[in-house]
């Protein structure tokens, strides 16, 4: 009696080896904030070299931002 039970285990412990479910692991969330586009210089063409200066400022400091950005959401989405 003990083999017969031991024999129907076995047998269905090998039917469901095959069926089991994937187990799909979801990205971690990023930050809204994250995805915004960085601001860049939206002003008129520069004509003075103060106009040009000023937006050679915020390009650079549009394109840091963007930078960061990046690097923020790579770290987040970095596998572990």
């Amino acid at each position: 009696m003990r083999l017969c039970l031991i024999c129907c285990a076995l047998l269905l412990s090998g039917c469901f080896g095959s069926d089991r479910p994937q187990v799909v692991a979801l990205p971690p969330p990023v930050p809204a904030d994250l995805l915004r586009p960085a601001p860049g210089y939206a002003g008129p063409m520069p004509v003075t070299e103060g106009q040009l200066s000023h937006a050679l400022v915020a390009e650079a400091r549009g394109r840091r931002q963007a930078n960061a950005q990046i690097a923020a959401i790579s770290e987040i989405l970095k596998p572990e």
